[in-house]
Order: C-alpha cells, then structure tokens, then sequence
C-alpha cells in the first residue's frame, strides 16, 4: 500500500492551475492520480484543496487502524494459542 498526497501546479498558456493528487487502489496497484482542483489564487480551489487533504488524511487513518487492528488479532492468536 502506498500512501500520500500533496498539491501540484501547472503552467498552461500563462494560467496556473492547481491540482490534488495521491495514491489509490486500483486492480490491487497503487497508482498516483491528479485531480483538477481550480486556477491558483482562487478561494474556491483553496478551499477545496484543504477538503481534500483532510479527507485523504481521514481516508489514511481509517485504514490505518483496521490494518493495525487486523495485526493485533494475529499476534494475540499466536500468544493464546500456545
């Protein structure tokens, strides 16, 4: 499992747009996706941005814990079981 995202920006015809991107699952690979957000400067996109880095981060924690949660099992099985 990869994990991270981050913000890019691009220069097109003198404009410059920010996108979000980060890691996600697909067919079991991990691959790194963009998304258009808005032009930079624009209130809209910033605050779009940081909804979507939150939400990522939340998506991570989440997952997070029910991997660890998943060890814990297993290494509590193998103390009980002896």
């Amino acid at each position: 499992m990869e994990i991270g995202c981050g913000v890019r920006v691009r220069d097109f015809d003198g404009r410059r747009y920010v996108y979000f991107w980060h890691y996600e699952r697909d067919g079991g690979r991990s691959v790194r996706r963009e998304d258009y957000v808005g032009r930079v400067g624009s209130e809209r996109a910033k605050q779009e941005l940081l909804r979507r880095l939150l939400a990522y981060a939340r998506k991570v924690e989440h997952e997070f814990a029910r991997k660890r949660a998943k060890i814990e099992q297993l290494v509590a099985s193998m103390h009980t079981s002896t």
